[in-house]
C-alpha cells in the first residue's frame, strides 16, 4: 500500500515537472502572414492611448497582452466587436492595441498577425491537435495557429495572446534582425 502510494507520488510529480517543461519552452514559428488587420474603436483608440503613454516596448507588449485577455472570449468565430475571437481575432486585438501604444510613445515598430505554429521541444502542436481532432471540421481549424509579430529596427519580437489569455504565459521569442 505504501509503496503504490510511492509511486503514485512520483508519477505525479515526473507530469508535472514534464508539463511544465514543455509550456515553459512554448516558441511560436512563423510560416506566413495574415492579410487582415482591425482597427480599434475611437474609444479604445483613446483608453490605450492614455494607459500607454511614457511606456517602454516590453510594458507596451505585456500591456497588449493582458488587455487583449480581458476584453476576449474564445469563440470558434471571430467576432470581436462583441469580445468573441479564436487565434486570429486575439492576434489582430492584440497587434492593434500594441501599434496604438507603439506610434503614442513614438517608438519604432510595427505588430502584425501572423500565421504560423506552436512548437514546443521540437512538437509542432497544431499536428498534434490534427492528429487526435475528432471531426475534420476540428482539423481544419487546428490547422495552424495565429499569434503577433512586432518587427523594429533590431529585433523581431513573436507573442502569443490566446496563450497568454488561456495559459497566463509570456510566450515570448526576441530574435536579432541583421
Amino acid at each position: 500500500m505504501k509503496t503504490k502510494r510511492i509511486i503514485c507520488i512520483m508519477l505525479t510529480v515526473t507530469v508535472v515537472i514534464l508539463l511544465v517543461v514543455i509550456l515553459t519552452s512554448v516558441t511560436p514559428i512563423k510560416t506566413g502572414d495574415r492579410q487582415k488587420t482591425y482597427a480599434l474603436s475611437k474609444s479604445l483608440k483613446t483608453m490605450v492611448s492614455d494607459n500607454t503613454k511614457g511606456m517602454n516596448l516590453e510594458q507596451i507588449i505585456d500591456y497588449s497582452l493582458k488587455l487583449t485577455s480581458s476584453l476576449l472570449q474564445f469563440s470558434y468565430h471571430n467576432d470581436l466587436d462583441n469580445g468573441k475571437a479564436n487565434c486570429i481575432g486575439y492576434a489582430q486585438m492584440c497587434s492593434a492595441v500594441c501599434n496604438q501604444g507603439l506610434t503614442v510613445n513614438g517608438l519604432d515598430g510595427e505588430a502584425r498577425d501572423v500565421v504560423g505554429y506552436i512548437e514546443s521541444m521540437d512538437i509542432n502542436w497544431c499536428d498534434v491537435l490534427k492528429s487526435v481532432a475528432p471531426k475534420d471540421s476540428y482539423k481544419n481549424f487546428v490547422k495552424d495557429h495565429d499569434f503577433v509579430e512586432l518587427v523594429t529596427d533590431s529585433r523581431t519580437y513573436y507573442f502569443d495572446p490566446s496563450i497568454y489569455d488561456v495559459l497566463g504565459m509570456k510566450c515570448l521569442t526576441i530574435n536579432r534582425r541583421q
